[in-house]
């Protein structure tokens, strides 16, 4: 994914979010509206009192929390500009609903303040909380005025007697009493409210920081993505190029009547370390190669191709099965700082006449059909592995293939495929699962395998490459 392509995926995560938070608030507007209805209800029959025209409030908040809720759904909660008229809607009914019970709600003006922080949006967040500052300051200064007042901002001669009842509000019982409206102001900033205000200051620069937090947090997650991404590009990348490297075409040599062969790897990462190649040195030599190299991911990836290489240079120049592996390995070890190293299994067939030259540098025995249609495994002599030590010498032996007859070679991601019991495939399981449809074709041989092997580990996760290679002899053509 280009790194064009990771900003958009982030903004359309953020469009996501932030649609989703209007969903939310539009939510809690609904809910709002049924909890002032019900409070209207209250209200009207008599269940308690207030002394502000609580009716008309009451009327106006379902009104406009009404038309917001709709505007919202209309538009599907995408708009951008929806979060304002939500948050201003609720801020305002929230406001309102203080300035009528003044010393009951005071803790409403959190609530916008917190729910912004669901947009991850520092700027948004400091707006809200300014907006709700300044709004509930005016509600509370409304409130002082016209509904609880609060009989300490009132100012009256010594002496004066106030006389009230049960059915008397207290500040019926002062209505008359003269008042100095700017001491009233004065203690309601500073006697009252200038305290309620830092708490609210304090309530919102934790908010600001808290959004600016989120902000930071999804920033490095977004920058974690695009490396992600990168990486993930890159391994494709080298993926492709592996695959590339390796014989893929099938039928490999259509022209050729004497033999089949066929091929698979299924590295466990994104890029492996096995891999196999086939090739003809001359019109009648086929070269095969099958390899394990050590390690899994890219520094495995990157080896096993120059090990690839210099094989099929060496093969290619005439050179028998043990001299290519010594060449291979003296090549190798000239340059191997990361002490790397490669099992090999190399064949040459003789075409005309069914002969294989082998050697074996430390990988797993072949298993070989005789014309009757019976898989066994070859337990051929082992060299050392290729890329530990420089002047090693490979002994390769010889396979008389008649006919009809098999080689099957292949990597230990098929013998150590393992389930969910710890327990391995074995090469048992192997030749007994080659050996249901031995007659069947080279590919055919290979998907029945690879079904064998994932029917036994089933969801079991793949700890190695499975690479394997079979090779039908058919005998020579009568030209």
């Amino acid at each position: 994914m280009s790194k064009e392509g990771v900003s958009a995926n982030t903004e359309r995560v953020f469009r996501e979010n932030e649609t989703k938070a209007n969903r939310m608030l539009t939510l809690i507007l609904n809910v709002t509206i049924l909890v002032v209805v019900l409070t209207w209800l209250l209200f009207e029959s008599g269940f308690f009192y207030i002394r502000v025209h609580f009716r008309a409030l009451m009327i106006f908040n379902v009104v406009i929390m009404g038309i917001a809720s709709g505007i919202s759904r209309y538009f599907k909660y995408e708009k951008k500009w929806i979060k304002y008229l939500l948050m201003g809607t609720l801020t305002l009914v929230y406001a309102g609903t203080t300035s009528a019970l003044t010393y009951n709600v005071a803790l409403l003006i959190a609530i916008p303040i917190i729910i912004s922080i669901r947009y991850f949006s520092k700027r948004y967040t400091m707006f809200i909380a300014v907006l709700s500052i300044v709004v509930f300051f005016i509600a509370y200064l409304y409130g002082a005025n016209h509904g609880m007042l609060d009989l300490n901002f009132v100012q009256y001669e010594p002496g004066t007697t106030i006389v009230a009842n049960d059915k008397m509000w207290l500040d019926d019982a002062v209505r008359d009493i003269p008042y100095d409206g700017m001491l009233m102001i004065q203690n309601t900033m500073i006697s009252n409210y200038f305290v309620k205000l830092m708490q609210y200051v304090i309530i919102a620069v934790s908010a600001v920081k808290l959004v600016g937090h989120c902000q930071d947090v999804m920033q490095k997650q977004k920058e974690l993505t695009e490396s992600s991404a990168r990486i993930g590009a890159e391994l494709d990348m080298a993926s492709n190029i592996q695959n590339s490297m390796l014989p893929n075409l099938f039928p490999a040599f259509p022209e050729r009547k004497e033999f089949e062969i066929y091929a698979s790897m299924n590295p466990a990462k994104e890029v492996g370390g096995d891999f196999y190649d086939f090739f003809l040195i001359d019109d009648d030599h086929l070269c095969m190669v099958i390899a394990d190299v050590s390690g899994k991911g890219v520094p495995a990836a990157l080896f096993m191709m120059a090990s690839k290489i210099i094989l099929a240079n060496n093969a290619k120049s005439g050179k028998s099965p043990a001299q290519i592996l010594e060449d291979t390995n003296n090549t190798i070890c000239s340059n191997n700082e990361n002490n790397m190293f490669v099992t090999v299994w190399l064949g040459i067939l003789e075409i005309s006449t069914g002969k294989v030259i082998a050697a074996n540098a430390g990988h797993e025995y072949p298993a070989i059909m005789s014309p009757d249609g019976t898989f066994s495994l070859f337990k051929d002599k082992h060299g050392l592995v290729v890329g530990v030590m420089e002047g090693v010498k490979y002994r390769e032996y010889e396979v008389q293939l008649e006919p009809g007859s098999k080689i099957f070679v292949y990597t230990d991601g098929v013998p150590e495929a393992t389930n969910h019991d710890e327990e391995l495939f074995g090469v048992e399981r192997m030749v007994r699962a080659l050996n249901i449809n031995s007659k069947d074709t080279a590919k055919e041989l290979l998907g029945n395998m690879r079904h064998a092997v994932d029917g036994f580990v089933q969801n079991s996760p793949q700890f190695d490459d499975l690479t394997m290679l079979c090779l039908e002899y058919k005998g020579p053509v009568d030209k």
